[in-house]
């Protein structure tokens, strides 16, 4: 399959009144054609906006891409001129955002949304384009779908405002389409019905899929391959097979051992782990996960790791999509098998790194009942 997405040491920094935020630190990653990848981590680890990035949506003007090159079917978004831009959106690129009811413009009917949406990149008179809406709703799910084209956002329920943002996303049958957290805000039944919607609707018309979320369940149901994000970096990336199977960053270890577990025999509590994200006003200073880390070593409060081949092989030759993609990880001191099933490390006598004074000094005091549910106190 050819390669879509090349997004490569891309660097988005957001400049504030307290200081300028480090959002997305270096990322590279491909995507191919016909592809899902899941973007996934903790809020703030910069999942949306790198894809905010991508789609040149950057909110101004406090955010800017400061470094990198996203290539779009061989073409640089990052350097192509705003209108060239808004041509590809909608049209190769689209995007269906957290909350549809903001997203949705509240004074204007959905024919008016959809249509307008159609005709502003295709040729086709109004009458065409009012029977391309219908036939979109019809295909989301939508009941009575030409009657429904005269009702305003606040008259659909929360799912079919989604279904609604799918089928605007989709109206173009565009090369790419984000999904940044589509199931928010939906119970469990109706998430389940616009996941496989997307699903369905990507696979027939072939488009590429970036899922960004922090439900690893979805990751697993939905996805081919993962990049897991922390303090604006990959950590880890590989196929989703190999990322369930094998994890190998603590980081991604303390997710899968965030929730509950359907398949395993015996009840086992979850293991929160320690600590909170870290401010990123400040420019990260060894590996960014060191803090909360039960696996730290001593070079991990100075030194970040590189996202290499776990298997030792030369970062160059490393693959960064499609189903043979390699297993990748930015750690130090990455857990054994073992360590990973059980979520704390076992080795004999091992004890993580305590931070050096002028860092310790930085460091925000830990909460006592994480720390002791993780050593596995009973308190």
């Amino acid at each position: 399959m050819a390669t879509l997405l090349s997004v490569r040491d891309l660097v988005v920094r957001f400049r504030t009144r307290e200081g300028t935020v480090h959002a997305v630190n270096d990322v590279s990653f491909d995507l191919e054609e016909g592809e899902t990848l899941g973007l996934v981590g903790e809020s703030g680890c910069g999942k949306s906006v790198t894809n905010l990035a991508i789609m040149r949506l950057l909110p101004k003007p406090a955010g800017h891409i400061e470094g990198g090159s996203v290539l779009f079917d061989g073409e640089d978004l990052v350097t192509m001129e705003e209108s060239e831009v808004r041509t590809l959106r909608g049209r190769d690129l689209a995007m269906i955002f957290q909350d549809p009811m903001t997203s949705l413009n509240p004074v204007l009917t959905i024919e008016e949304q959809l249509v307008e949406t159609i005709r502003a990149h295709r040729k086709v008179d109004r009458g065409q384009a009012r029977r391309r809406a219908v036939e979109l709703l019809t295909r989301v799910g939508i009941p009575r779908a030409e009657e429904r084209l005269a009702d305003y956002p606040h008259q659909f329920s929360g799912g079919m405002r989604q279904r609604v943002m799918i089928a605007m996303a989709l109206a173009l049958e565009p090369k790419l389409l984000i999904a940044d957290e589509p199931t928010t805000a939906l119970d469990v039944t109706i998430q389940a019905q616009v996941l496989e919607l997307l699903r369905a609707l990507t696979d027939e018309m072939g488009t590429s899929l970036i899922l960004i979320t922090h439900d690893l369940g979805v990751v697993a149901g939905m996805t081919q391959r993962v990049n897991v994000m922390y303090s604006g970096f990959i950590v880890e990336t590989g196929t989703t097979v190999q990322l369930f199977a094998e994890p190998h960053h603590p980081y991604t270890v303390g997710l899968l051992h965030s929730i509950p577990r359907l398949d395993a025999e015996e009840a086992t509590p979850l293991i929160p782990i320690e600590g909170t994200p870290p401010d990123q006003l400040r420019e990260p200073l060894g590996c960014p996960f060191a803090p909360r880390c039960a696996w730290r070593v001593e070079r991990c409060w100075t030194v970040n790791p590189p996202l290499t081949p776990i298997d030792g092989s030369p970062a160059r030759s490393a693959r960064l999509s499609g189903a043979d993609a390699t297993h990748r990880v930015a750690c130090h001191n990455q857990p054994t098998r073992e360590e990973a099933e059980a979520g704390r490390p076992l080795r004999p006598g091992f004890v993580a790194a305590p931070p050096p004074g002028a860092i310790a000094a930085q460091l925000p005091e830990p909460d006592a009942d994480a720390v002791a549910a993780f050593a596995g106190d009973d308190r």
